[in-house]
């Protein structure tokens, strides 16, 4: 049960702390479009950022993948700003014929953030056997994104009940996010 907990509380940190908000800027530029009777749909694209997620970091526990931390560091906002970029321009409607190409970028993008933590998830476990810690980190992980998305969510249906457009939503919130990215884009392609 300690180690539930541990592992758990771990992955909810890492999704809530402000400190590392690349995470929370890409739930919040993936959410953007979504009202509550569109949950359902979203859940399974942040299921897919889960499992991408959690591959990566088992993979880079387990030695397959090796990337060096500048390029990640780098390719992490870029994976934010192809997100709010995707809402902001190509995402006319929520469809789910028009998701699978997303869903797949979304596993994709998935993969790269999971790879930003895994030296950190190294170092935690190791000379551990990884497998039930990484579900329960996962659930943790999972968990903090869902309550980030039914926020987000929440607030998208309040402001579209109130009369805010979604072309207006998705102009404010993407030019935020993409204004919040600008200096981290920079920074981070200085290290390569």
């Amino acid at each position: 049960m300690n180690d539930f907990l541990f592992y758990t509380k771990l992955g909810l940190h890492h999704i809530l702390d402000l400190n590392a908000y690349d995470h929370l800027l890409f739930l919040v530029a993936l959410t953007l479009p979504y009202l509550f009777k569109q949950l359902r749909q979203l859940v399974i694209l942040v299921t897919v950022f889960t499992v991408g997620h959690t591959v990566s970091l088992w993979a880079a526990s387990a030695g397959i993948i090796r990337i060096s931390a500048p390029w990640i560091e780098f390719l992490i906002p870029i994976t934010i700003l192809l997100t709010a970029l995707h809402i902001l321009y190509w995402n006319n409607t929520i469809s789910a014929k028009s998701s699978a190409p997303f869903t797949f970028l979304t596993l994709f993008f998935g993969i790269i953030h999971g790879l930003g933590f895994s030296n950190y998830f190294s170092m935690v476990f190791a000379d551990k056997a990884i497998g039930f810690p990484l579900l329960y980190f996962t659930i943790g992980i999972e968990a903090a994104q869902i309550l980030i998305v039914i926020i987000i969510v929440f607030i998208n249906t309040v402001l579209s009940h109130l009369g805010v457009s979604k072309r207006d939503r998705l102009l404010v919130g993407s030019s935020i996010i993409i204004g919040i990215l600008v200096p981290i884009l920079i920074s981070s392609s200085k290290a390569l």
